[in-house]
């Protein structure tokens, strides 16, 4: 990796400006924030962390100047199957959803469908929580987390996939003695829930005990655009994944959290989720991926030296990572 090489940043919002943190921490190459799109004509490298009603931009840069991308934004997997031929002609890399969930997520996802062909269930349940009662945490991109509880999602449920209206499925739960709920949501798995041969594959959104009613309040009262009055209430919170995965004779459960103080810079979100494009572009920029086309998250995880590396990576910054059974 050429210790100048220009990574170029596209956004500036919450997680654009994390990763841009870690990236600095690290040293890995020159950072800036996208201004103009002539200026990706010289970066060496693309990080795509727009709302996803702006995503499809990164890759549209990414085409035009023929840069690798590595995409945080929120945008499916079929956007980005649909210009695979493109991505291959281009000569470049790219991957989606490289953040937190989708992201890490699918990355642990892929090292065990790669260990184990006989998996019968999988549960993934993935949010934020805070030890405050009733706070209700809004730690990344606004727009998208009020779209995420607005679309429906699908579901594998007995080997048939299947539609949910959002808070389909809702359920009470306990994180660390905490009361919490969650419900079926939108994964950013889609490219691969018909491919797992699983029996059930659920995707669950965990939120604080209370959210739901406390959003469609905000909904009945058309509040949810009052963004800076949601985010500015900080108090200590964090940000967790259970993956739960059933080969039917035994459980393997993972734990993933990140903690945030209500004091500090960044936030548990912004943690969990910009470590992981730093790692993934400190290994593209010194080429331990060669692959060229698109690479999603599930498809590196199966790479044994690029899974150590990610995982080593992310606990250096204080994400914590457990795996039982």
């Amino acid at each position: 990796m050429r210790k100048q090489e220009q990574i170029l940043i596209l956004g500036n919002g919450r997680i654009a400006r994390a990763a841009a943190y870690y990236f600095k921490k690290n040293k890995i190459g020159r950072i800036s924030f996208l201004s103009a799109d002539k200026e990706a004509a010289a970066c060496g490298l693309l990080v795509g962390a727009l709302p996803g009603a702006l995503g499809e931009r990164g890759l549209a840069l990414a085409l035009k100047y023929r840069k690798n991308l590595l995409d945080i934004s929120d945008l499916d997997p079929p956007f980005y199957l649909a210009k695979k031929k493109e991505i291959e002609q281009a000569g470049i890399t790219v991957i989606p959803g490289c953040g937190f969930s989708p992201g890490l997520v699918n990355f642990i996802l892929g090292r065990e469908l790669s260990l184990n062909n006989k998996l019968r269930e999988i549960e993934v349940k993935a949010g934020s929580l805070s030890p405050k009662k009733y706070f209700f945490p809004f730690l990344w991109c606004f727009e998208d987390l009020v779209l995420e509880h607005q679309i429906p999602s699908s579901q594998i449920i007995s080997g048939k996939k299947l539609k949910f209206a959002p808070f389909a499925g809702y359920q009470k739960e306990k994180f660390f003695g905490l009361e919490a709920e969650s419900y079926f949501c939108a994964s950013g798995f889609e490219n691969i829930l018909g491919k797992t041969g699983v029996e059930n594959f659920k995707c669950r959104v965990v939120r604080p005990s209370g959210f739901m009613h406390f959003f469609n309040f905000l909904k009945s009262y058309s509040l949810l655009q009052a963004k800076e009055l949601l985010e500015a209430k900080k108090e200590d919170n964090f940000t967790l994944s259970e993956i739960t995965i059933s080969t039917g004779k035994k459980k393997i459960r993972w734990l993933l959290k990140s903690f945030s103080r209500k004091i500090e810079a960044l936030n548990s979100m912004q943690k969990i989720t910009a470590s992981v494009p730093a790692v993934i572009g400190r290994l593209l920029l010194e080429n331990k991926i060669k692959s060229k086309g698109i690479l999603f998250m599930e498809e590196l995880g199966r790479d044994k030296f690029l899974f150590n590396a990610l995982l080593s990576g992310i606990k250096k910054e204080g994400v914590a990572v457990r795996r039982n059974g």
